[in-house]
């Protein structure tokens, strides 16, 4: 009879949008298949601008509410004003729809990304999961065409629209822990977004590697992200040297 090996860390938790695919690029996608071609701005220069107009798309979210039609027309509204270009309400909805719409045909998973769940989920005690903000029926969906369903199941994923909390709140990060019997201090939370995945998962307990692709500053009166990497295949480095 063999015994399953014992490792250093329970479980590795991931978040998802901008983490586990690129989020510009379903963005991108949106501005093509609605827009067509706009000549002098690219599909990432626009994602980017989103970002400074989704305030209230992120407060709804944290405080544990849907982001309503108008919200989202707002944001598509601003993103374009900036570059002179105006969105009627529908067109502007029907750009969110259409970015929302988790299309396998707009994101990807990177290599080294599927690199890095293949070894965390073959190095870890608990395995993997997901925590993340957004609707459970669409953040479902992006994992299914992502093919991440290959390593985590639907019932390690903890999204803040179905467990009633949200990041950067820590409850949500020890529900999950909880969920999969992972003690928090030897879990690592993977993510983007330094307020809500590395403040988050610090004050929950738990480890953070802070996948810093955008190249983004991090506020000076908070802790220091246990790891901090701009590449794909640095995550990979990593999680590989650490997860072991």
């Amino acid at each position: 009879m063999t015994t399953k090996a014992s490792y250093h860390f329970d479980a590795v938790f991931f978040d998802l949008d901008d983490t586990l695919y690129d989020q510009s690029e379903p963005f991108a996608y949106a501005v093509k298949h609605v827009l067509g071609d706009l000549k002098g701005i690219s599909g990432a220069q626009l994602f980017e601008t989103s970002r400074l107009h989704s305030q209230e798309v992120f407060a709804a979210f944290a405080r544990g509410y849907r982001p309503t039609d108008t919200v989202y027309i707002h944001r598509m509204q601003d993103t374009f004003a900036d570059y002179g270009i105006h969105l009627d309400d529908q067109t502007a909805l029907k750009l969110q729809r259409v970015y929302a719409g988790n299309t396998a045909d707009a994101m990807h998973l990177d290599p080294s990304i599927a690199r890095a769940l293949d070894w965390c989920s073959h190095h870890t005690n608990r395995g993997l999961g997901i925590i993340s903000n957004g609707k459970l029926r669409g953040q479902i969906a992006k994992v299914e065409a992502l093919g991440v369903d290959r390593w985590i199941s639907a019932d390690r994923i903890f999204v803040s629209d179905a467990v009633g909390v949200a990041k950067p709140k820590p409850e949500i990060f020890s529900l999950a822990c909880r969920q999969v019997r992972a003690d928090p201090e030897k879990s690592i939370y993977v993510g983007d977004a330094f307020a809500l995945d590395v403040i988050g998962a610090t004050r929950a307990r738990l480890k953070s590697l802070w996948y810093n692709h955008r190249l983004r500053h991090a506020p000076t009166s908070h802790p220091k992200a246990t790891w901090e990497v701009h590449t794909a295949p640095e995550l990979y480095a990593t999680l590989k040297s650490n997860v072991i």
